[in-house]
C-alpha cells in the first residue's frame, strides 16, 4: 500500500472515532501499461507509457522528459492507447506511421495495416491521434481539477488556493463569504455573518513534502450594533493527505474583545478538521474545535485556585458533490460535555468553486 492509501485509511479511522460508526473507503492506485497523451491546462503535451495513476496526478514515462509526476491540477485531459483502436503516431524522427493497435507493452506497441504488422518502440513515439479519452476509457484517471480541498465545514485546511481560483461559501444561509486565490500560496477571504457582524481571513500555504502541506494566517471578526464583540486569531496548520482526502491539525493563539476590552489567550485553541471522499460525488468531513477555559475552585479562607481545561466542539457529516457545487450536511455538538447536556444541531453549507484557470 502506498503513503497516499495509508494517508487516507488514518484519516477515515480518526473520523470515524468521531461519528461512533464504521465507513471505509480507498482510492486506490492502479498500474498501467497504455501509452498515453497528457494535455496540460498551460497548453503543453506530454506523451509516454502511463505507469501509475492516482487522484493527485499520474506519473509517466516520457518519451523526452523520463519518468516524472504530473500533478491532477495542471491536467486538462488524458488520451490513451487502447487496443484495438486506429491510431496515426508520430515518430520522434518525424515519419508517421497508421493503423489498427494490436498489442502493446511499455517498450513496444504493435500496430497492423493491411496484411503488415509493425513494432513502435514507444521511445520513439512523440505523437499520436485518434485515441479513446480517458474518460471513455479503461482504466479511466479521475481527472478533477475543481475541488474543495483548502477548506473543511468552516475552517481552512493548510493546502492553499492556487492564484486565480476561489470559492463563494454560504453557511446555514446567514454567512455569506468568497475566499480567493492571490497567488499560488497567498488567499484572501472574507464576508458577512448576517446581521451581526463581519469577518476577514488570510493564508499562507505551501507544500513541503508529498502529501504534506503547512500554514500559517490570521483572521478576525467584528461586531454591529453594539455589539462590542470581536475576535483575533492567528493559526498555524498542518495538514496531511491530498486535496480529496486529507487530515489537518491547526493551532491558534489571539484575543476576544467585549465591550472595549479585549483578554489574549493564555492557551491555544485546537482545531482537528479531516475529510474523505468515499466516491467521486461523496466524502466524509469532520471539523473539531478545543477552546481551552480556565476553571476556578474555592479553597477556603477567601481563596481560589485555578487551572485549564479544553472544551470541545465537534461536527461531523458529509460533503455532497465533486464538481464546482458542493454541499455540506452535518450536525455540530451543543453545550457543556461535563455537566452532560450535549445535544446536536444541524449544519447546511453550500460552496461554488471557481476558476480564472479554466
Amino acid at each position: 500500500m502506498n503513503t497516499l492509501n495509508k494517508i487516507k485509511s488514518s484519516v477515515v479511522a480518526l473520523i470515524l472515532v468521531f461519528t461512533s460508526s464504521f465507513l471505509g473507503a480507498q482510492e486506490a492506485a492502479t498500474d498501467s501499461t497504455n501509452f498515453c497523451k497528457v494535455s496540460l491546462i498551460n497548453g503543453n503535451t506530454i506523451t509516454g507509457v502511463l505507469v501509475s495513476q492516482d487522484s493527485s496526478g499520474v506519473v509517466i514515462n516520457s518519451t523526452v522528459l523520463g519518468e516524472l509526476k504530473v500533478l491532477t491540477s495542471n491536467i486538462e485531459s488524458i488520451e490513451l492507447v487502447q487496443v484495438g483502436g486506429d491510431y496515426s503516431f508520430t515518430m520522434t524522427s518525424g515519419k508517421v506511421y497508421s493503423g489498427k493497435v494490436t498489442a502493446q507493452t511499455a517498450q513496444n506497441i504493435t500496430i497492423l495495416k493491411g496484411s503488415t504488422k509493425m513494432g513502435l518502440m514507444t521511445s520513439g513515439i512523440a505523437d499520436f491521434n485518434s485515441g479513446l479519452t480517458a474518460s471513455k476509457a479503461e482504466p479511466a484517471l479521475p481527472v478533477k481539477r475543481v475541488d474543495h480541498g483548502s477548506r473543511y465545514l468552516f475552517a481552512p485546511s493548510a493546502i492553499p488556493l492556487k492564484k486565480g481560483d476561489g470559492y463563494y461559501h454560504n453557511a446555514m444561509l446567514l454567512v455569506n463569504g468568497c475566499h480567493f486565490g492571490v497567488t499560488d500560496n497567498w488567499s484572501v477571504g472574507g464576508g458577512m455573518i448576517f446581521p451581526f457582524g463581519i469577518y476577514g481571513q488570510a493564508k499562507y500555504g505551501r507544500q513541503v513534502a508529498e502529501n504534506i502541506h503547512v500554514a500559517g494566517g490570521g483572521m478576525f471578526v467584528t461586531t454591529f450594533f453594539d455589539l462590542g464583540v470581536g475576535l483575533a486569531c492567528g493559526f498555524g496548520s498542518v495538514t496531511v493527505g491530498d486535496r480529496f482526502t486529507n487530515a489537518t491539525f491547526t493551532m491558534g493563539y489571539g484575543a476576544a474583545g467585549g465591550n472595549g476590552n479585549w483578554n489574549a489567550t493564555r492557551r491555544p485553541i485546537l482545531n482537528f478538521s479531516a475529510m474523505a471522499r468515499l466516491s467521486d460525488n461523496v466524502s466524509l468531513i469532520t471539523e473539531n474545535y478545543f477552546f481551552p477555559v480556565r476553571n476556578y475552585r474555592y479553597m477556603g479562607n477567601g481563596e481560589y485556585s485555578s487551572d485549564y481545561s479544553y472544551y470541545p466542539q465537534l461536527s461531523a457529516g458529509f460533503r455532497l458533490g465533486g464538481g464546482r457545487h458542493s454541499f455540506d450536511i452535518a450536525a455540530i455538538t451543543v453545550g457543556d460535555f461535563t455537566e452532560g447536556d450535549v445535544f446536536a444541531i444541524p449544519f447546511l453549507g453550500y460552496s461554488y468553486r471557481f476558476s480564472n484557470n479554466q
